[in-house]
């Protein structure tokens, strides 16, 4: 059942399974909100205590009131919870914001599934189909579709993209910048595995590659027939790597 955890200056919904399983964390990116989890969370349950919550601006959260730290609101969240050490899976923004929190308190973060990361200082891509043709809601949502989920069109995928819009029209700017993680990759004491789907936009790619090259003890999985919606995509295989951890 979900509830709204304050944060500094806001709130964000969340939900947690609760109990004394083993805690997962499941960040979502930037292209969706916590949704994008349902299918792995179904093949979790009941094996581990699962938590997830939509960052403030994304689906049933809060719109931000000014600028925030993902960083400071994902430790509030595990706080307030109670959440002590435990394993962290982020898709694109929410692999990044686990990555951060690894290198800043790395006694919260016991393994890391990163599909796709978000990496905080990573070299911009410089490809033109980052930046939005339209403010339009509706148009760049379809922009969305064409760049990031090249596995194919689905209602949820579309639904996803629309929370994501919503935040990126209105409240783009609101993000601090919460580290430079890509200077530190050979700081990451965490075990990590990253995975990548074969459909994922090139000029994503090269970055992923490098990050699993240079994270100590990362293992790279290739997902074949996934973009950037891994865990719609490709639960089993996030499920997968989640279980290949120590625990």
């Amino acid at each position: 059942m979900g509830q709204l955890i304050n944060v500094r200056d806001g709130s964000v919904w969340a939900e947690d399974t609760g109990g004394g399983l083993p805690p997962v964390v499941l960040l979502h990116p930037g292209v969706g909100d916590s949704r994008i989890w349902n299918p792995v969370w179904e093949r979790l349950a009941g094996q581990h205590r699962l938590i997830r919550y939509d960052t403030r601006g994304f689906g049933r959260s809060a719109p931000p009131a000014g600028q925030f730290s993902r960083v400071d609101d994902l430790r509030r969240v595990l706080d307030l919870l109670g959440v002590g050490p435990a394993l962290f899976v982020g898709c694109s923004m929410g692999g990044g914001t686990a990555l951060d929190l690894a290198l800043a308190e790395p006694d919260r973060v016991r393994g890391m599934v990163l599909a796709c990361p978000g990496i905080s200082g990573a070299p911009p891509s410089h490809d033109p189909d980052d930046e939005p043709d339209s403010v339009d809601p509706e148009t760049f949502v379809e922009q969305g579709v064409a760049r990031w989920a090249r596995a194919g069109r689905d209602p949820l995928v579309v639904d996803l993209l629309r929370s994501a819009v919503r935040f990126w029209l209105n409240w783009g700017d609101t993000f601090v910048d919460d580290g430079d993680a890509w200077s530190r990759l050979e700081d990451v004491a965490t075990p990590c595995v990253l995975l990548l789907g074969d459909l994922e936009r090139r000029s994503f790619v090269p970055t992923c590659v490098e990050a699993a090259r240079r994270i100590p003890g990362c293992r790279l999985v290739r997902i074949p027939g996934a973009d950037h919606f891994v865990p719609l995509r490709a639960p089993d295989a996030v499920v997968e790597a989640l279980r290949s951890l120590p625990r």
